[in-house]
């Protein structure tokens, strides 16, 4: 952890332990006036039996596993019941009560349980770094003696209750490192006592309630690295006692307020990565009692201001990432500046000498425009210049066009490695700057700093997965280049024209759950040839789980033949524990022309490419002429049509005259389903719907079966939905129109059919085709079948996917159209919430999507399955809720209770239209 961040944290926690001593020491009065109560035969009731109750739930609740003594006497006898718990107790007119509940890291993994509102005289709350999940109780806004409530670093999620507004004694609220969403509510403005509200490493968003502007004992605000938004509103002006203000890693905007200038007691301020059209200092500013200043990125226009100088506590200066020009006052030599960074800015000038012996090897001055007194003595990058001095040194303008490259490949932070036909070059420095060798085809820049812990910058240039990446090239992704603040890869001597930049990610840093990393974030933003192609790139959201991979795939044109790539750090995600190994991760870079094959590569692949395409053109030529009918008898011609489209594709795709067709090929062992088209469902061939892909041909000779149908440009919506490397993104109106189709193509096979009714049997998303306008088509009629009211049995054994199957197959019970309708309110479970129905993971029992709903749905919550990546607003949350409950029927247990798919399309037109 920076050292500014563990002084922080060192400040909270001997707050804590100061509050604890000192409640001690009432404990040992209370302790005095029992035993002389004792003396006088006065005795002492046991602790009240709902405290008791409370205190034994909430120990079995939590998990804790050891021996629980006789509570009831519990403050008699004061047994010791860990050396990490401390339970407190206060004697109140002869009665014992339990006043303080320390439990700190000692493993407790379950959830707080509603009647810890029982302990009503509790006054400290301490359950920190555990591994607790599930809400926080509404019921401890009851608890109103508390003083100090502590539930950080855990697995909590929901949202801040807004009955911790009662909480009127409470001068500690600490809820940092959670998995907590929804707004701050504003009721915890009228916590008066307030002095340190922590909050960092969550996923709160909304806007700053103006509320908190009341907080006038307010010491401590702790607000970074979660997805907050909006001004920092004017009301926080009566925060004057503030010490601490921590926002950064947000998604704030608007300009840095003026009043903020006038906080005399502020000592530490990191604000970061501000959306607004740009600002100046103001003339003045009497921050005395700064020791830690980060305004980064926040597009601060105009010179450094030289009453900084004044600021004569200031230690940490961090001006880096914005529009800041003129050079560096010669004033701020008064101060004992530690580190200092001024990156990326338009600064010039000659710089100073007291630069080089102050701050020298304690900061980064890089992409400016300053002039050095000096010769360079190391290579570190220091003016924004640097790569064309680097293209002229080794891609002269002599250059032979055959010297040119055309492709380049590189396993960042790894070793070489081979991968579909390129060796991808070796990228194991661990400098800040570095230029291949000996080809000089690319380098490298990295610069910024770790908010880290101790572990110097370039130990952590290159990380080592630690639980295994999931991918077949795990190689590539083993290793990975991180850097803190900005990393440049540069192509040099590229040949002109347009390339296909494919950047390979992996999350392996933020990972674990010890430490945890799991639920952290990283968020940057992504540029190529200085244009920004994605803006707050998560690479795990992108991915969908930490160690899962995604390939994000740019065009660039090259012109100078120079390529730039980018990946930038602009203040956001996760700064706190773990060590903050924060800023941009990338494992590969694949580089390749979209102008042709070069000559060089064409004499590799030689002239035995030229017959076999010779070859190819033939056989399509006297194809199309046995399909026109010129040539050939019409059996020979089939099977010439038919083979040629399956070895073109291999079953995937075909290109015909006059369109363009899926083709899928079945094993041998397959022919039973085509006897079954040609049989029982061969109906199949008259279904004309919408919203059901159309069966164009079939074809079974020999060993080659083939089925041939419309093709779906989108693919399916298994792949649009959780295919991290799928193209084809799903906003909110394209789901639900997605629901609204799928469910009109089971309606049409169940009830709309003019021959008969047909029953799918294997409703999931990869039998879901997506067309180019992400309209829904149910596809794979493979093992459909004509429904047979007098023999429901009829199809029992001939199953579907497990985890969509409907309840009455493993009962043994009739089959009837329901079992769609079952897997439909799997599959709308899987739209609505972007999770898979089964989520496998090694050495862990499957987790079912439908569990969770269920459970949901009995508390009341289930919206809270929503995918978090849709916005949160009123008309998507109620259509949210219709389409869930809907699911929630369709999934019944019994069939006759679940909905015909009817009802079900109706449902879904009232929030369609």
């Amino acid at each position: 952890m920076d050292e500014r961040y563990a002084g922080h944290r060192v400040v909270l926690i001997s707050k804590t332990v100061f509050l604890v001593i000192l409640f001690l020491l009432c404990q040992l009065g209370s302790e005095f006036k029992f035993q002389s109560a004792a003396e006088n035969d006065t005795k002492v009731g046991d602790l009240p039996g709902h405290e008791v109750a409370g205190l034994t739930e909430m120990m079995s609740s939590l998990q804790w596993r050891a021996q629980l003594p006789k509570l009831s006497s519990y403050c008699r006898e004061t047994p010791k019941l860990s050396s990490n718990i401390t339970i407190t107790c206060l004697v109140d007119k002869g009665t014992p009560h339990i006043s303080g509940i320390i439990m700190e890291s000692v493993g407790l993994t379950g959830k707080i349980p509603e009647r810890v509102a029982a302990l009503t005289y509790l006054q400290i709350l301490d359950l920190s770094d555990n591994t607790i999940h599930g809400s926080i109780p509404y019921q401890i806004g009851y608890l109103v003696q508390l003083i100090t409530l502590d539930l950080s670093k855990n697995q909590l999620t929901g949202t801040i209750p807004t009955s911790l507004g009662n909480l009127r004694n409470l001068e500690m609220l600490d809820l940092s490192q959670n998995l907590l969403t929804g707004k701050i509510p504003p009721s915890l403005g009228r916590l008066s006592s307030l002095q340190t509200l922590s909050v960092p490493e969550n996923g709160l968003r909304g806007t700053l309630p103006p509320e908190l502007g009341k907080l006038s004992n307010l010491e401590e605000l702790w607000l970074t690295s979660n997805n907050l938004r909006g001004d920092l509103p004017k009301d926080y002006e009566n925060l004057k006692n503030l010490t601490i203000l921590e926002i950064a890693g947000n998604y704030l905007s608007g300009p840095i307020p003026r009043f903020i200038a006038k906080w005399d007691n502020l000592y530490s301020l990191h604000v970061s990565d501000l959306q607004t059209m740009g600002f100046s200092f103001p003339k003045s500013a009497n921050l005395s009692s700064i020791s830690s200043l980060t305004l980064r990125n926040c597009s601060i226009t105009g010179s450094i201001p030289p009453y900084i100088a004044n600021w004569n506590q200031l230690g940490y200066l961090d001006l880096s990432f914005n529009n800041l020009a003129g050079g560096i006052p010669n004033t701020l030599k008064k101060l004992f500046l530690s580190e200092l960074y001024l990156t990326g800015n338009m600064l010039n000038g000659t710089l100073p000498d007291w630069i080089y012996s102050n701050v020298r090897d304690k900061g980064d001055l890089a992409y400016n425009e300053f002039i050095f007194p000096e010769p360079e003595t190391h290579n570190e990058p220091k003016n924004r210049t640097f790569p064309e001095e680097i293209v002229r040194k080794y891609c002269p303008d002599g250059q032979k066009k055959s010297q040119y490259n055309d492709n380049l490949h590189i396993n960042a932070g790894g070793d070489k490695h081979h991968r579909e036909g390129f060796w991808y070059e070796a990228d194991k420095s661990t400098s800040n700057f570095y230029v291949n060798e000996p080809a000089h085809n690319w380098a490298y820049s990295c610069n910024g700093h770790f908010y880290g812990g101790s572990m110097a910058d370039s130990r952590a240039f290159i990380q080592k997965v630690t639980c295994g990446a999931s991918v077949i090239d795990a190689s590539l992704y083993d290793e990975a280049r991180l850097c803190p603040n900005s990393l440049k890869y540069y192509g040099f001597c590229l040949r002109n024209g347009n390339y296909t930049v494919s950047l390979l990610f992996s999350e392996i840093v933020f990972a674990k759950n010890d430490d945890y990393s799991s639920s952290a974030k990283r968020v940057f933003d992504i540029y190529i040839q200085s244009e920004l192609m994605r803006k707050d790139f998560n690479i795990k959201e992108v991915a969908r789980h930490s160690n899962n991979v995604t390939i994000q795939n740019f065009t660039a044109s090259v012109h100078d033949h120079l390529l730039e790539i980018e990946l930038f750090w602009a203040g956001k995600g996760s700064l706190l524990n773990p060590p903050s190994f924060q800023g941009p991760l990338i494992s590969a870079i694949s580089v390749t022309p979209n102008f042709g094959v070069s000559r060089s590569r064409l004499s590799k692949i030689g002239i035995v490419a030229i017959v076999l395409g010779a070859v190819l053109a033939l056989i399509l030529f006297l194809a199309l002429m046995w399909r026109l009918g010129w040539i050939g008898d019409r059996e020979l011609r089939e099977i010439w049509y038919i083979n040629l489209l399956a070895w073109c594709k291999h079953a995937l795709q075909a290109e015909l005259p006059d369109q363009t067709v899926a083709v899928k090929m079945l094993s041998s062992q397959s022919k039973q389903v085509i006897d079954q088209i040609g049989t029982e469902v061969y109906a199949l061939t008259t279904l004309k719907h919408e919203n059901i892909v159309e069966f164009l041909d079939g074809y079974s000779k020999k060993d080659l079966n083939l089925l041939i149908y419309e093709y779906m440009e989108k693919g399916s919506l298994e792949r649009a939905l959780f295919d991290a490397n799928s193209s084809t993104r799903l906003d909110w109106p394209a789901r639900v129109r997605i629901c609204h189709g799928i469910a009109k193509g089971l309606k049409y096979l169940h009830e709309d059919n003019p021959s008969r009714k047909i029953v799918h049997r294997n409703i999931k998303p990869s039998n879901i085709l997506l067309d180019g306008n992400l309209n829904a088509k149910v596809s794979d009629l493979g093992l459909a079948k004509l429904y047979d009211e007098e023999n429901p049995y009829k199809f029992i054994q001939e199953k579907g996917t497990v985890v969509y199957m409907a309840p009455e197959y493993a009962m043994r019970k009739a089959i009837t159209e329901k079992v769609d309708v079952f897997s439909f309110g799997i599959v709308l479970l899987e739209i609505i919430s972007g999770q898979t129905n089964a989520k496998y993971e090694a050495n862990q029992e499957t987790e079912f999507l439908l569990d969770t709903a269920i459970v949901l749905h009995s508390k009341g919550r289930l919206s809270e399955l929503v995918d978090k990546q849709m916005p949160n607003e009123h008309a998507v949350m109620k259509q949210a809720k219709i389409i869930l409950e809907l699911a929630m029927r369709c999934v019944d247990q019994s069939p006759t209770l679940r909905p015909t798919m009817s009802e079900a399309v109706s449902a879904l037109e009232r929030i369609s239209n």
